[in-house]
């Protein structure tokens, strides 16, 4: 796989994203351009990620356990997603999901992990992305929206994010895919129904669905 720069006509003003590459027989990170801005640098040229660099960038309270993920992705090369804190060079704290899998050579081998981070700000876009509203019937409308509301819900429970966060998320793909924002929306929502979740995870979810009412005042 061939490393593309994401093109900054693509950044959306609600969200900042990037993405990253880790060469397991080089024992090298790569940085989007987006995600070293995301970081305070000017570009990707700008800065050579270390591990000793990423470290240094994420919020101290989250370092030993995002210390334990790079390690994890070094030594077995597992899929992952993590929600944590960095802090780029101006000293702001960011909250960012970073969601990484496996990248295969022509031949299968593994050659690495490679994904992306995602950090929501507070002033979001709150479109639904759905099209012309004008040119829409009501009907349409309120399916599409429930469609984007399903996923934007699945993306929450998955990765623990606000309402806000997981928008972007679905814009950022959006955009990214260059797939309208319902339409990817509709293809995540059929594949999640072939989803099984562990029993252990499901039997989470039948003790709050069961108890839940005790927490809600007469």
């Amino acid at each position: 796989m061939q490393r593309q720069l994401d093109h900054p006509a693509a950044e959306h003003p609600a969200f900042r994203y990037g993405r990253f590459w880790y060469y397991r027989d080089e024992d090298r990170w790569e940085w989007s351009d987006q995600l070293a801005r995301l970081h305070g640098y000017e570009s990707a040229e700008a800065v050579a990620p270390t591990i000793d660099l990423l470290l240094a960038h994420k919020h101290p309270d989250d370092r030993e356990r995002v210390a334990d993920l790079i390690e994890r992705v070094r030594s077995a090369g597992e899929p992952f997603s993590s929600q944590h804190r960095i802090v780029d060079r101006l000293g702001s704290v960011i909250p960012v999901i970073v969601v990484g899998d496996l990248m295969h050579d022509p031949e299968g081998r593994r050659r690495g992990t490679f994904g992306f981070y995602v950090a929501a700000s507070a002033d979001g876009d709150t479109a639904d992305g759905s099209g012309s509203r004008g040119r829409m019937d009501i009907d349409e409308m309120v399916r599409r929206r429930a469609t984007i509301e399903r996923v934007k819900g699945a993306l929450m429970l998955a990765y623990r994010l606000n309402a806000q966060q997981a928008f972007d998320l679905l814009v950022w793909r959006s955009q990214e895919s260059n797939v309208k924002l319902y339409a990817l929306a509709a293809a995540i929502d059929a594949r999640l129904a072939d989803v099984d979740l562990p029993s252990r995870a499901r039997s989470s979810v039948d003790r709050i669905v069961l108890s839940a009412h005790e927490d809600v005042s007469p």
